[in-house]
């Protein structure tokens, strides 16, 4: 008996600079959809790759989650022109720099000097105190 279900596919490429991107994906609407995205160099060596499947019902869900996690990426690797990256953003707490930040914390420190000491973002100060228990957590 055959499927009443359409075969979806999608092909679509663009170049930026001199890297050239593929994006595929292919399914019958029912089964999980195959993913797959190149990017490749002017000689086609692969510099980036990403494949997988998705099933229909969650495509919604993860293209919010991949346009948020990938904007994230991108702005932590990519700071604004003019911005420097915090020297600490995205390195693990020591149990160390935990006492100095709970102790500098409780002494009344400003969350700008806290910043500078730790070479933190004011979300990193913050959500580290929170972890910490040291301020109640906040509703983002």
């Amino acid at each position: 008996m055959a499927s009443s279900a359409q075969h979806l596919t999608l092909d679509r490429r663009t170049t930026i600079g001199s890297v050239s991107y593929r994006i595929t994906a292919a399914g019958d609407g029912e089964e999980p959809i195959d993913l797959a995205i190149a990017g490749r160099d002017p000689d086609g060596r692969v510099l980036s790759s990403l494949t997988g499947e998705i099933r229909p019902a969650d495509l919604p869900a993860v293209a919010d989650l991949v346009s948020a996690a990938l904007a994230g990426l991108v702005a932590v690797h990519n700071p604004p022109p003019g911005r420097r990256r915090p020297d600490n953003q995205g390195v693990r707490w020591s149990a160390e720099d935990d006492a100095r930040l709970v102790a500098r914390h409780r002494e009344g420190a400003t969350e700008k000097a806290l910043m500078k000491e730790f070479g933190r973002t004011r979300g990193g100060i913050h959500a580290r105190l929170e972890h910490l228990g040291e301020i109640p957590p906040t509703d983002r």
